[in-house]
């Protein structure tokens, strides 16, 4: 574990086991800021480990007649009405925003913003989720949606009447579990001494400190990651999580086995069986399989676990935010879980390759898979993603020689068409007359510099990957770095497009 640390750069980690129904092993490596080392009840964001509580937030209210996980969101919430196609959407139901099947796209490069900022009041949800993009017809396939969990926080704040979802669970999971250190809740930061600090770690292997994510039941997006809790606590949601699979009467149906959460309701990949299905805030595998189905890693590197082993089944889930990343696994007939929490993005995600690595040596699945040598490779790879990713694609897209427009062509507010909450203000860049700055949703700190690409697209790309890292930048495609705009008739610019995972954004050009 130690030598993977070492490989990927994160500060420091929490780990717990539980294996036959009895904890066996804790672990705390590193440090939780540069004077303090970490402990067992040190808190973390867990980020989307979040996405299991809100659906058993949902089951609870489920329990109490409230509505069924069948319930088209639409009976829930009246205001629920895509702006672009009413009724292929009006059937959504509980399960479908659950277990991300929607087909619609999260607009996390809008909602999430630099410096873990959130760029989009929490009140708006119902607005953003009405106009999000559509990539698939709805339970057409598998596209992550962190928005449709704060959708589900919503469902929660309206049919129990609490104030927020976080005030919720924790008087119906986090008390009832005696989970003392967990909360979703901001004000853990003005009475609480023990959080580790987030860090991203540069392509040297330095730690750069930065800002702790806003999410937070008090945030938009909050649902799908805003619970910060410790080893401790997360174990003993384990513990209550293993009991529903023996349908032990003490687990008091705080979660049913007999629920859908469990059931596998989308299938993540159809041409990669062993990638693994999705049920509602968990991850299913079965061995021999690819765990870490929402890990960063999965786009490095991911092996097959088990080939010629008796096959487990495994529930599990990730969790990555800048600065945080983390891992947890349920093995429910082996009565066993891992939980492993990091205060750091390193290069690649150590919570990831040390769970596998556990459950691998725990069951003694072979052919034995070299974690260390993985880690090794999964670090070059994610060294090299800026390069081989963004920088090496968008200069082939390229067209030299192109002449640079008039800038003033271009400067003028734009807002995304069906959400007139997001605003893109273009202006020319105060510190470089050759380029532009867009502004996201007037705040001045989510500024992009815009560099001329060919003819009227521009491109948002930093110059290198630790710009990136050093202000929690997260992307996927290249083509999201693109900014085209667009002329009318009249030679005019009055749009622009941003293509995001492969979707056309499209903002009008606001009139002087």
């Amino acid at each position: 574990m130690e030598e993977i640390l070492r490989i990927t750069c994160q500060p420091g980690m929490s780990v717990g086991v539980i294996h036959h129904g009895q904890e066996v092993f804790k672990y705390n490596y590193g440090l939780r800021d540069i004077e303090n080392k970490t402990n067992s009840d040190t808190l973390y964001c867990i980020a989307s480990l979040s996405k299991a509580f809100m659906a058993a937030s949902l089951d609870l209210l489920v329990q109490k007649g409230k509505f069924s996980w069948d319930t088209p969101i639409k009976s829930i919430i009246s205001e629920f009405n895509h702006v672009n196609e009413p009724n292929s959407f009006s059937g959504t139901t509980v399960q479908d925003i659950c277990s991300h099947r929607t087909g619609l796209l999260s607009l996390d490069e809008i909602t999430q913003g630099l410096d873990g900022r959130i760029l989009i009041p929490k009140k708006d949800v119902i607005n953003v989720c009405n106009a999000l993009p559509i990539k698939h017809n709805l339970r057409t396939s598998y596209v992550y949606n962190n928005a449709m969990y704060e959708l589900a926080g919503n469902i929660v704040e309206r049919e129990s009447h609490y104030a927020n979802w976080g005030e919720f669970q924790r008087d119906y999971i986090f008390e009832p579990l005696k989970m003392t250190r967990t909360t979703a809740l901001q004000s853990v930061y003005n009475n609480d001494n023990n959080i580790a600090t987030p860090y991203m770690i540069l392509t040297n292997g330095k730690p750069s400190k930065i800002a702790p994510t806003e999410l937070s039941a008090e945030s938009m997006n909050g649902g799908s990651g805003g619970i910060r809790s410790s080893v401790n606590d997360l174990l003993k949601w384990c513990r209550c999580l293993l009991a529903a699979f023996d349908n032990d009467d003490g687990a008091e149906n705080l979660v049913r086995r007999e629920s859908p959460i469990f059931d596998r309701s989308t299938i993540a990949n159809t041409r990669s069986a062993e990638n693994g299905d999705y049920c509602a805030g968990w991850c299913y595998h079965r061995t021999p399989g690819k765990l870490g189905l929402i890990s960063p890693n999965r786009a490095l590197e991911s092996p097959i676990l088990g080939l010629h082993s008796p096959s487990l089944l495994i529930y599990g889930h990730q969790g990555d935010v800048p600065g945080y990343t983390s891992s947890l696994y349920i093995i429910p007939e082996k009565k066993s879980a891992i939980v492993i929490l990091s205060n750091g993005t390193g290069l690649s995600d150590a919570t990831d390759w040390i769970a596998q690595d556990l459950i691998q040596t725990m069951y003694k699945l072979q052919p034995s898979v070299d974690f260390v040598a993985v880690a090794r490779k999964g670090r070059d790879e994610y060294i090299s993603h800026f390069d081989r990713d963004f920088k090496d694609k968008i200069d082939q897209y390229q067209k030299p020689g192109t002449q640079l427009p008039p800038l003033n062509d271009f400067t003028g507010s734009y807002i995304m068409e069906k959400l007139d909450i997001v605003c893109l203000d273009v202006t020319v860049d105060p510190s470089n007359p050759t380029r532009l700055q867009m502004i996201i949703n007037k705040q001045r700190d989510q500024a992009w510099k815009l560099w001329h690409c060919h003819f009227d697209i521009f491109c948002q790309l930093p110059d290198g990957p630790d710009e990136c890292l050093s202000r929690g930048l997260d992307r996927t495609s290249w083509t999201s770095f693109l900014i085209n705009f667009e002329r009318n008739a009249a030679k005019q610019v009055d749009r622009l497009c941003w293509t995001l995972d492969g979707v056309d954004v499209h903002f009008s050009r606001q009139k002087y």
